[in-house]
Protein backbone atom coordinates (compact mmCIF):
# COMPACT_ATOMS: atom_id res chain seq x y z
CA UNK A 1 0.00 0.00 0.00
CA UNK A 2 2.94 2.22 1.05
CA UNK A 3 4.18 1.64 -2.45
CA UNK A 4 0.79 2.52 -4.53
CA UNK A 5 0.53 5.69 -2.36
CA UNK A 6 4.25 6.38 -3.57
CA UNK A 7 3.16 5.92 -7.17
CA UNK A 8 -0.16 8.41 -6.87
CA UNK A 9 1.04 10.75 -5.48
CA UNK A 10 3.53 11.84 -8.40
CA UNK A 11 0.57 11.07 -10.58
CA UNK A 12 -1.60 13.42 -8.64
CA UNK A 13 1.06 15.93 -9.11
CA UNK A 14 1.49 15.88 -12.60
CA UNK A 15 -2.05 16.11 -13.14
CA UNK A 16 -2.15 19.10 -10.78
CA UNK A 17 0.78 20.44 -13.37
CA UNK A 18 -1.17 19.48 -16.75
CA UNK A 19 -3.89 21.51 -15.31
CA UNK A 20 -1.93 24.68 -14.56
CA UNK A 21 0.11 24.30 -17.76
CA UNK A 22 -3.46 24.15 -19.57
CA UNK A 23 -4.72 26.84 -17.88
CA UNK A 24 -2.02 29.20 -18.58
CA UNK A 25 -1.43 28.52 -22.01
CA UNK A 26 -5.36 29.45 -22.48
CA UNK A 27 -4.73 32.32 -20.54
CA UNK A 28 -1.77 33.36 -22.69
CA UNK A 29 -3.87 32.44 -25.44
CA UNK A 30 -6.70 35.08 -25.12
CA UNK A 31 -4.47 37.55 -24.21
CA UNK A 32 -2.12 36.53 -27.36
CA UNK A 33 -2.19 40.42 -28.65
CA UNK A 34 -0.65 41.73 -25.89
CA UNK A 35 2.99 41.62 -27.10
CA UNK A 36 4.83 43.80 -24.91
CA UNK A 37 6.46 43.94 -21.62
CA UNK A 38 5.22 46.96 -19.85
CA UNK A 39 3.74 50.19 -20.44
CA UNK A 40 5.65 53.33 -20.54
CA UNK A 41 4.26 57.16 -20.94
CA UNK A 42 3.67 59.11 -23.90
CA UNK A 43 3.74 62.81 -24.64
CA UNK A 44 2.70 62.26 -28.50
CA UNK A 45 -0.63 63.15 -30.18
CA UNK A 46 -3.55 60.62 -28.68
CA UNK A 47 -5.71 58.62 -31.07
CA UNK A 48 -8.50 60.25 -33.12
CA UNK A 49 -12.09 58.87 -34.24
CA UNK A 50 -14.44 59.67 -36.75
CA UNK A 51 -17.22 59.88 -36.48
CA UNK A 52 -16.30 61.52 -32.66
CA UNK A 53 -19.97 60.62 -31.19
CA UNK A 54 -21.49 57.42 -30.09
CA UNK A 55 -24.20 55.55 -32.50
CA UNK A 56 -25.34 52.31 -32.62
CA UNK A 57 -24.20 50.16 -35.80
CA UNK A 58 -22.02 52.46 -36.56
CA UNK A 59 -18.24 51.74 -38.34
CA UNK A 60 -15.78 53.88 -36.85
CA UNK A 61 -12.25 54.63 -38.38
CA UNK A 62 -9.89 55.33 -35.50
CA UNK A 63 -6.59 56.84 -36.70
CA UNK A 64 -3.37 55.98 -34.27
CA UNK A 65 -0.02 57.71 -34.10
CA UNK A 66 2.69 55.55 -35.17
CA UNK A 67 6.45 55.82 -36.33
CA UNK A 68 9.49 53.67 -37.70
CA UNK A 69 10.17 52.44 -33.97
CA UNK A 70 6.22 51.04 -33.90
CA UNK A 71 6.19 47.26 -34.55
CA UNK A 72 2.39 46.88 -34.34
CA UNK A 73 -1.21 48.48 -32.41
CA UNK A 74 -3.57 46.78 -30.11
CA UNK A 75 -6.90 47.97 -30.15
CA UNK A 76 -9.67 47.56 -27.74
CA UNK A 77 -13.28 48.74 -27.29
CA UNK A 78 -14.91 48.80 -23.87
CA UNK A 79 -18.05 49.87 -22.43
CA UNK A 80 -18.50 51.20 -18.69
CA UNK A 81 -18.02 47.93 -16.94
CA UNK A 82 -14.87 47.12 -18.93
CA UNK A 83 -16.22 44.33 -20.96
CA UNK A 84 -15.17 44.25 -24.61
CA UNK A 85 -17.89 45.02 -26.91
CA UNK A 86 -18.14 45.96 -31.14
CA UNK A 87 -16.05 44.30 -33.62
CA UNK A 88 -12.48 45.14 -35.46
CA UNK A 89 -12.24 44.68 -39.32
CA UNK A 90 -9.22 43.78 -41.39
CA UNK A 91 -7.13 43.11 -38.01
CA UNK A 92 -3.86 41.00 -38.82
CA UNK A 93 -4.78 38.99 -35.37
CA UNK A 94 -8.33 38.71 -32.98
CA UNK A 95 -7.78 37.92 -29.94
CA UNK A 96 -10.57 37.90 -26.96
CA UNK A 97 -10.95 41.30 -25.90
CA UNK A 98 -8.18 42.73 -28.87
CA UNK A 99 -7.29 43.15 -32.31
CA UNK A 100 -3.69 43.36 -33.29
CA UNK A 101 -2.95 45.98 -36.68
CA UNK A 102 0.52 45.94 -38.05
CA UNK A 103 2.25 49.03 -38.77
CA UNK A 104 3.41 50.65 -41.46
CA UNK A 105 6.91 51.46 -41.61
CA UNK A 106 5.72 54.43 -44.17
CA UNK A 107 3.20 56.08 -42.59
CA UNK A 108 2.42 57.99 -39.48
CA UNK A 109 -0.79 57.04 -38.92
CA UNK A 110 -2.45 53.58 -38.82
CA UNK A 111 -5.96 53.10 -39.19
CA UNK A 112 -8.41 50.59 -37.66
CA UNK A 113 -11.94 49.96 -38.27
CA UNK A 114 -14.30 49.21 -35.68
CA UNK A 115 -18.04 48.14 -36.31
CA UNK A 116 -19.98 49.36 -32.84
CA UNK A 117 -23.22 46.74 -31.57
CA UNK A 118 -26.57 46.71 -31.70
CA UNK A 119 -27.94 47.29 -29.02
CA UNK A 120 -29.40 50.74 -28.08
CA UNK A 121 -28.60 50.40 -24.01
CA UNK A 122 -24.97 51.77 -24.82
CA UNK A 123 -24.18 55.47 -23.71
CA UNK A 124 -20.57 55.21 -24.06
CA UNK A 125 -17.35 53.28 -25.18
CA UNK A 126 -14.21 54.03 -24.46
CA UNK A 127 -11.33 53.39 -27.43
CA UNK A 128 -8.05 52.05 -26.26
CA UNK A 129 -4.83 51.52 -28.41
CA UNK A 130 -1.32 50.23 -27.37
CA UNK A 131 0.92 51.33 -29.86
CA UNK A 132 3.95 48.37 -29.26
CA UNK A 133 7.47 48.89 -30.23
CA UNK A 134 10.00 46.74 -31.65
CA UNK A 135 11.86 46.34 -28.10
CA UNK A 136 8.21 44.91 -26.75
CA UNK A 137 7.50 48.63 -25.23
CA UNK A 138 3.98 49.52 -24.90
CA UNK A 139 2.47 53.26 -25.31
CA UNK A 140 -1.11 53.67 -24.45
CA UNK A 141 -3.95 56.54 -25.61
CA UNK A 142 -7.31 56.34 -25.38
CA UNK A 143 -10.72 58.51 -26.00
CA UNK A 144 -13.99 57.90 -24.87
CA UNK A 145 -16.90 58.24 -27.50
CA UNK A 146 -20.41 59.51 -26.09
CA UNK A 147 -24.17 59.36 -27.16
CA UNK A 148 -25.31 62.90 -28.32
CA UNK A 149 -27.92 63.72 -26.12
CA UNK A 150 -31.36 64.27 -27.87
CA UNK A 151 -32.14 68.32 -27.10
CA UNK A 152 -35.73 69.07 -27.39
CA UNK A 153 -36.99 72.87 -28.74
CA UNK A 154 -40.36 74.09 -26.90
CA UNK A 155 -42.81 74.64 -28.80
CA UNK A 156 -43.52 77.69 -31.23
CA UNK A 157 -46.38 79.69 -29.47
CA UNK A 158 -48.52 80.96 -32.25
CA UNK A 159 -51.05 83.70 -30.87
CA UNK A 160 -54.77 83.47 -32.48
CA UNK A 161 -55.39 87.06 -31.22
CA UNK A 162 -56.16 89.62 -33.96
CA UNK A 163 -55.32 93.15 -33.42
CA UNK A 164 -57.89 95.52 -33.58
CA UNK A 165 -58.80 96.64 -36.90
CA UNK A 166 -59.27 100.92 -37.69
CA UNK A 167 -62.30 101.69 -39.67
CA UNK A 168 -61.23 104.42 -41.85
CA UNK A 169 -63.63 106.49 -43.02
CA UNK A 170 -63.47 106.32 -47.12
CA UNK A 171 -62.53 109.43 -48.87
CA UNK A 172 -64.42 109.41 -51.29
CA UNK A 173 -67.15 109.76 -48.76
CA UNK A 174 -65.63 112.62 -47.10
CA UNK A 175 -65.50 114.61 -50.16
CA UNK A 176 -69.25 113.48 -50.86
CA UNK A 177 -69.54 114.86 -47.78
CA UNK A 178 -67.39 118.07 -48.29
CA UNK A 179 -69.21 118.61 -51.65
CA UNK A 180 -72.69 118.36 -50.39
CA UNK A 181 -71.72 120.94 -47.33
CA UNK A 182 -70.13 123.11 -50.01
CA UNK A 183 -73.54 122.77 -52.19
CA UNK A 184 -75.85 122.98 -49.84
CA UNK A 185 -74.35 126.81 -48.22
CA UNK A 186 -74.16 127.91 -51.90
CA UNK A 187 -77.95 127.54 -51.78
CA UNK A 188 -78.67 128.75 -48.58
CA UNK A 189 -76.67 132.16 -49.44
CA UNK A 190 -78.59 132.31 -52.85
CA UNK A 191 -81.96 132.24 -51.14
CA UNK A 192 -81.01 134.66 -48.52
CA UNK A 193 -79.18 136.97 -50.86
CA UNK A 194 -81.96 136.72 -54.07
CA UNK A 195 -84.23 139.49 -51.92
CA UNK A 196 -81.78 142.04 -51.52
CA UNK A 197 -80.94 142.08 -55.13
CA UNK A 198 -84.27 142.53 -55.98
CA UNK A 199 -84.91 145.36 -53.92
CA UNK A 200 -81.99 147.22 -54.67
CA UNK A 201 -82.68 146.18 -58.32
CA UNK A 202 -86.39 148.17 -58.29
CA UNK A 203 -84.70 150.77 -56.08
CA UNK A 204 -81.87 151.87 -58.82
CA UNK A 205 -84.82 151.81 -61.26
CA UNK A 206 -87.00 154.31 -59.40
CA UNK A 207 -84.04 156.62 -59.30
CA UNK A 208 -83.08 156.63 -62.99
CA UNK A 209 -87.00 157.39 -64.02
CA UNK A 210 -87.18 160.29 -61.24
CA UNK A 211 -83.82 161.90 -63.06
CA UNK A 212 -85.02 161.20 -66.43
CA UNK A 213 -88.42 162.73 -66.02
Amino acid sequence: MAVLSSTLLPLGLFLCLVMLFISTSSANFSDSCMLFSKIVPTTAPGIKAIPDVYHSDTTYTIYVPVNNNVDSVVMRAMDMNNKSLGLWHDADRDCNSSSLYRANSHSNLLMAYWESPHSMNITAVNIQAFTISFDRMATFSSLTLKKQAITTKPPVMISTTRPPTTHALPTARIRNASSTLTTTSSVANGIFLSPIADTLQILLVFLTSKLLF
